[in-house]
């Protein structure tokens, strides 16, 4: 049934809306807009009732069929920000403003720094499970938080993992050799530090779970905690310090950058590439 939405709330809220008023003010059906799109009118009925996030190419070509003159491709930028979770959109923003940050993980490895494989093994393992679309759309989304990497004045990065993280497989072992080989080919860029915490250290200061430090460019600090269902952005000076001095702990427990890129080649040799 093809009736108005309710008032948009959101991005994508307000991108349907649009949508689907420039299709009518344009006479078209819905199969009619599929057609000149060459689309399937069930990808347009879908992506219409929030079935089916829109892609960049699919913004691109509605934009130039309906004669939007870039008013429904510029809503790109939003929508992407728009697909993580509530919670995690803060960090997102933040992290695309920092001029630091340092970051602990103890389950996989840290966003910034997964192949597309490896990140759509880690999102497929989720329960419940999430629809394909909606992966894809996840994996997209981490890929471009990455674009930060590219920029010429890059953030300061220092990661540090714990050894287990290395032994976690995620899909194939092809997918974990090439994942690793990109964290040391990482290691190589000037303002990236990879740490890994040994398994055999006495230390336990990490036990609480992974979390991130921020500085912004007024030397703002934030911190930022996830669990397993939503995360926190954390801007009180106290807390914030906490965890500054967690981190400096954990990664003075960690091994040296260069005996962890020795640790990854040889678990990759030892444990994934080995008969």
């Amino acid at each position: 049934m093809d009736t108005d939405p309710a008032p948009p709330e959101t991005v994508r809220d307000y991108f349907v809306h649009e949508l689907r008023r420039r299709r009518r003010l344009a006479g078209l059906s819905q199969a009619d807009l599929a057609r000149q799109m060459n689309y399937s009118p069930a990808l347009i009925g879908m992506v219409e009732t929030h079935q089916r996030p829109p892609t960049h190419e699919f913004l691109a070509v509605c934009d130039r069929v309906l004669g939007c003159d870039g008013a429904l491709l510029g809503l790109w930028p939003l929508l992407a920000h728009d697909v993580h979770p509530h919670w995690f959109r803060s960090f997102v923003a933040l992290e695309a403003e920092a001029v630091a940050l340092n970051e602990f993980e103890v389950l996989a490895i840290p966003g910034l720094l997964q192949t597309e494989d490896y990140a759509r093994a880690n999102l497929v393992v989720g329960w419940p499970p999430k629809p394909a679309a909606e992966i894809e759309t996840s994996i997209a989304a981490r890929l471009r938080r990455q674009q930060i990497l590219e920029r010429d004045d890059p953030p300061l990065l220092w990661f540090v993992i714990d050894e287990s993280v290395l032994f976690r497989p995620f899909g194939s072992r092809q997918i974990m050799v090439d994942q690793l080989w990109h964290l040391v080919r990482a290691t190589q860029r000037p303002f990236i530090r990879l740490s890994v915490l040994p398994m055999a250290s006495s230390s336990h200061i990490g036990v609480d779970g992974a979390f991130a430090l921020m500085e912004l460019p007024r030397q703002e600090r934030i911190a930022y905690i996830e669990g397993p269902a939503a995360g926190q952005v954390i801007s009180d000076p106290v807390a914030v310090e906490r965890c500054r001095l967690a981190f400096d702990a954990i990664r003075g427990q960690a091994l040296s950058v260069e005996e962890s890129v020795e640790l990854i080649v040889r678990t990759i040799g030892e444990r994934y590439e080995s008969p």
